[in-house]
């Protein structure tokens, strides 16, 4: 493992907690996003799993020999 993808793994993982709970506070306060959400697309899902491809990927880099 090398520091510089230990290090895009943490970003990856920061990101993807600051995207879920951005997700997580527009859920708590739109009841239309609530209801939604699995219907139709918003910013903070899409967000969320675009945070999730980048850390699936720089943990993937991370395991690299």
């Amino acid at each position: 493992m090398k520091q510089y993808a230990i290090n895009a793994a943490k970003e990856a993982a920061d990101r993807f907690i600051d995207a879920v709970d951005a997700h997580n506070i527009r859920a708590g306060q739109d009841d239309y996003f609530r209801r939604m959400k699995g219907i139709t697309g918003f910013k903070e899902t899409a967000a969320v799993r675009r945070a999730s491809l980048d850390l699936t990927r720089a943990l993937a880099e991370m395991r690299k020999p």
